[in-house]
């Protein structure tokens, strides 16, 4: 049957059928493609069992102290009934650890919550279903960001909406400068194997996106990339914002990932991209192999999203790196209850070197009014340098 080819044979039959194909349908082709991609096959693994982790696999503490800022964020919606919507909620562990924190911190808050999960593998669905067994009460799961924070057929609602390592999964346009010009990689296959192809840009959003986001030192001319630079345009941002907004009323969104402002994204020395594979715990720099078998990620460019965030009509209301954000909500308050081991692991997510480091927290508001200055930002705020 159709469905039942692998990914990457439908990819060659696509290319060779239409031509060479953008790198930003390849990757959506590998890591989206119905029952097939990396994220919607059946045997999908996620943590030590399969290709790489996130905050959650290292310790209940992170779920913990997002449930304190879910807490927070509560107390200034007005303590009324809370939506929580997380988008790509891996194996469930978050919202477990978000549910079980919140029932044993904040009984009425944990009493009025309706967190949803939008997940589109039916196989993680499954465990999700398992893991949060019991949480059925407050659990629902939508395919869309349709349904994000609350929104129904009535219209936006009110609430908060998770983003924890989602972001770098959005497929990117591939770029690289050749001769004062900017191209678009795109995918061709030949005598066996996948090929790249240097095109013109296939929209005019790629460029328009580089001269706003490029360092100030190139004063927003492309022509100042020196040859051979390569990096990633991810448009998908300012559409997924918007999307958001739409479901959203009045609350926050929420985003842990791993990426930098703009201005280091886009400097001179990061001049082959951010753009790696994960197999097996390993990184890989070549996405043409172990097609479909291997997560592929590109760094997040935090500037652009609190610039799209902007235009969605949200507020920047704190940025900062993992380990100063957790530190700051107070990750030290459950230090001793911990034993040394759960300790060492915690290590993971706070200090540099580790997650504490290479994740950054974003919190975006839409709401009248001031924005929220938020516990976990009082540390270190860097809004204003993105």
């Amino acid at each position: 049957m159709e469905n039942q080819k692998p990914v990457r044979q439908k990819i060659i039959e696509r290319i060779l059928s239409e031509g060479p194909i953008t790198f930003k349908e390849f990757m959506e082709m590998v890591l989206y493609e119905p029952g097939l991609g990396y994220y919607t096959r059946p045997q999908t693994e996620i943590g030590k069992a399969g290709d790489f982790y996130t905050g959650p696999h290292l310790h209940p503490a992170f779920g913990w102290m997002l449930a304190k800022q879910l807490e927070e964020m509560w107390l200034l919606l007005g303590e009324g009934p809370l939506s929580v919507t997380e988008q790509g909620p891996g194996k469930g562990y978050l919202a477990k650890d978000i549910l079980d924190g919140l029932k044993k911190r904040n009984a009425e808050l944990y009493d009025t919550i309706a967190y949803r999960l939008i997940e589109l593998n039916p196989g993680l669905k499954k465990f999700q279903e398992g893991l949060l067994d019991e949480h059925v009460a407050k659990i629902s799961w939508a395919d869309s960001v349709k349904a994000a924070a609350g929104a129904g057929d009535g219209g936006a609602g009110d609430g908060v909406l998770l983003a924890n390592e989602l972001l770098d999964a959005f497929p990117v346009h591939l770029v690289q400068m050749n001769k004062g010009a900017i191209g678009e990689i795109r995918v061709g296959f030949e005598d066996g194997a996948f090929t790249e192809v240097l095109a013109p840009p296939s929209t005019p959003e790629i460029e328009e996106h580089l001269k706003r986001f490029l360092p100030e030192e190139f004063n927003g001319q492309i022509s100042l990339l020196p040859d051979g630079y390569r990096t990633e345009v991810n448009l998908a941002l300012r559409g997924w914002l918007r999307e958001v907004s739409g479901a959203l009323g009045r609350g926050f969104v929420l985003v842990v990932d791993y990426g930098w402002p703009a201005w280091d994204y886009y400097s001179p020395e990061r001049d082959r991209g951010t753009l790696l594979c994960y197999y097996r715990h390993r990184v890989v720099e070549d996405p043409y192999v172990n097609v479909g078998e291997m997560d592929m990620t590109a760094h997040v460019n935090f500037s652009a999203l609190k610039v799209f965030g902007e235009e969605a009509g949200f507020r920047c209301a704190g940025f900062c790196p993992q380990g100063t954000y957790l530190v700051s909500l107070g990750i030290e308050e459950i230090l001793s209850e911990l034993k040394r081991d759960d300790i060492l692991k915690l290590k993971g997510l706070l200090l540099p070197g580790t997650m504490g480091e290479t994740h950054k927290v974003m919190a975006l508001h839409k709401g009248p009014g001031e924005t929220p200055k938020l516990k976990g930002f009082e540390m270190r705020n860097q809004c204003r340098v993105l």
